[in-house]
Formats: structure tokens, C-alpha cells, sequence
């Protein structure tokens, strides 16, 4: 008698077949979870972008609050005003003075910031250098006072979800004036 000769796989070669699909499976897995992280930093830029030109906006098209813009705000440790500020600002009834209308800008953009951008921060200043040539990044720290030559500047930053970008340098820097 002899034994029949059947065409059919090893184990072995079903096991290395096996590991090479499970390998492929785990590279479109790591491709897919990249992408996510990418689209999540992405909004976050997106959303940071918008805020900054709402807030250039609002400065823009009042000249009597542009010199009143200094403005510093952490969510780490800040807290907007709840309910808004104590005089409202906004419509042809409110009748606001410059400073008023500033701090009612400025509380409701930080509670949008707070709400939108995780570990937010921004800074409103005039600067004549945003960019720090050592360092070859952006930078907090505003160097101009009053210098007549300043611009005025929103900077802002933020903790991504990744941990690759946090909130002490800006990751977003828009020149209003």
C-alpha cells in the first residue's frame, strides 16, 4: 500500500501566512490612527485660526478698544466671568465705555477659547519681534510698551491631544494692525 499523496498546506505555512496578514493588518491600523491624530490637530488649528480672526475683527473695527487690547489669558489658570460681563456690550442699547466693551470682549472670547481649545492660552500685545531668532520659534513675551513702531499681535497656544504641542509656545500667531 502506499500513502496518498495529498496537495495541501503545512502548519508552518499557514502560520507564516498568518503573521504576515497580521502585520498588514497592524500597519493599516497605525496608518489609520495617524491619520485621526493629524485631522484632531488640524481642527484644533482650524478652530484656533478662527478665533484669532474673530478677536482681529473686533479690534479691527473698533478703533477706540485697539489701544486697550493687552489681554493675557491661561485656561489653566483663569477663569472667564460666569454669565458674561457685569454691563452688556453688544447692540445699538448698550452704552459702553472703551474699557467696558475691551473687558466684555475679552470675557466672552476666553470662555469660546476655554470651551474650544483644550489648555488654551492667548495673549493680545503689541511687539516688534513675535518671532525669537535663537530659539527659531514663537514666542510669548511682548518687548514693546508703547514703541511707536509696535504691532499689535494675538498669540495663541494650546495642549494637543497627541502631547506633541503644548500650550507655553504659540502655535498660532496673527497680526491684527
Amino acid at each position: 500500500m502506499r500513502p496518498s499523496c495529498t496537495g495541501g498546506f503545512t502548519l508552518l505555512e499557514v502560520l507564516i501566512a498568518l503573521l504576515v496578514l497580521a502585520l498588514g493588518v497592524l500597519g493599516v491600523l497605525a496608518l489609520l490612527l495617524s491619520s485621526v491624530r493629524v485631522a484632531q490637530q488640524v481642527d484644533a488649528e482650524s478652530v484656533a485660526l478662527q478665533l484669532a480672526s474673530d478677536m482681529a475683527d473686533q479690534l479691527r473695527g473698533r478703533s477706540n478698544i485697539m489701544a486697550l487690547a493687552q489681554f493675557d489669558y491661561d485656561a489653566a489658570t483663569s477663569s472667564p466671568q460666569s454669565g458674561g460681563p457685569a454691563t452688556p456690550c453688544y447692540g445699538l442699547a448698550g452704552t459702553c465705555t472703551a474699557t467696558q466693551l475691551a473687558a466684555s470682549l475679552r470675557d466672552e472670547w476666553s470662555a469660546r477659547i476655554k470651551a474650544r481649545l483644550p489648555a488654551g492660552r492667548v495673549r493680545i500685545c503689541r511687539d516688534t519681534t513675535p518671532w525669537q531668532l535663537g530659539a527659531n520659534a514663537l514666542r510669548w513675551e511682548c518687548d514693546a510698551g508703547s514703541a511707536s513702531n509696535a504691532s499689535l499681535w494675538i498669540k495663541l497656544g494650546w495642549q494637543d491631544r497627541r502631547g506633541l504641542a503644548d500650550s507655553s509656545v504659540p502655535q498660532l500667531v496673527m497680526h491684527v494692525e
